[in-house]
């Protein structure tokens, strides 16, 4: 990958999944640095420290130089009313103690758009029908009043550890659902953001996912069929969830205008071979 040509260091809030293939990007923009929770990273490859969003006592430790900000953290509570209170408060501590932090890429998630037929895109009008759906347009909404932000909305992340295939091979249960499944390699969608990083004026918001939506059983079938380490009897069915949503669509064409070469264009490049 290419890191962000721009001078401005990156911090990350989260250093999860997605966290740590990024820093990985990042290592080499001066003054960029991450956050941990839980656990630190055995070998942190830009500066981190200890971040409790949950906790105001902690909000302290973020630097006061100026950052762009990519925010990967979920949302904490699971009350509507209780988060959006939580993330009033830290957009206005924001505000007043760190103005330096103006500008924020929030990752989303394409799983605020309805389970419904129909094709989403970012402009669609439209309401979340699920709690964590509601939650995170709940998000978008808030950090929208207090920072410049770009959101991207991934579809499943997979890679360097999770996916189909490694469901398969832990022996978890494959769901049997027709809904196509929207996905991208954790890569991938390291490197849109590193575009949306170099690009402040490129569209608010952007769905992260590749060119072959496809339900999960038929994504087991296919690597099975096409790895030797995999096999037939891995395959635990799971019927929940069914019959489904066969025509719901999440639009990739605004990703396709930012002309962002996907490493891993379908899930059959992306699951190829164990990583």
């Amino acid at each position: 990958m290419v890191t962000p040509a721009s001078p401005v260091p990156i911090g990350i809030l989260g250093l999860g999944f997605l966290g740590k293939i990024l820093a990985a990007e990042l290592k080499s923009v001066s003054e960029s640095w991450g956050t941990w929770h839980e656990t630190p990273p055995l070998e942190p490859l830009i500066p981190v420290f200890h971040f409790d969003w949950a906790d105001e006592n902690f909000w302290t430790a973020l630097p006061k130089t100026p950052a762009t900000l990519v925010l990967t953290i979920p949302p904490l509570l699971k009350n509507l009313e209780a988060e959006n209170e939580r993330l009033q408060i830290w957009g206005t501590w924001m505000r007043q103690n760190r103005p330096q932090l103006k500008r924020l890429i929030y990752i989303s998630t394409t799983g605020v758009y309805p389970k419904r037929n129909g094709i989403w895109s970012e402009d669609s009008e439209f309401e979340a029908d699920t709690l964590s759906g509601k939650l995170r347009l709940l998000t978008e909404n808030i950090l929208s009043q207090y920072f410049q932000l770009q959101i991207i909305r991934p579809g499943g992340i997979y890679g360097s550890g999770r996916g189909i295939d490694f469901r398969l091979k832990t022996g978890k249960p494959i769901p049997l659902s027709i809904t196509p499944v929207h996905r991208i390699h954790v890569e991938d969608l390291a490197q849109i953001i590193l575009h949306l990083l170099d690009n402040p004026d490129a569209p608010t918001c952007v769905n992260a996912v590749d060119l072959e939506a496809k339900p999960s059983w038929e994504v087991a079938n296919w690597l099975i069929e096409n790895r030797e380490d995999l096999t037939q009897e891995m395959f635990q069915e799971n019927t929940d969830n069914l019959p489904g949503t066969p025509q719901r669509i999440i639009s990739n064409q605004r990703l396709q205008e930012l002309r962002v070469t996907l490493y891993y264009p379908t899930f059959r490049q992306g699951m190829v071979s164990a990583h």
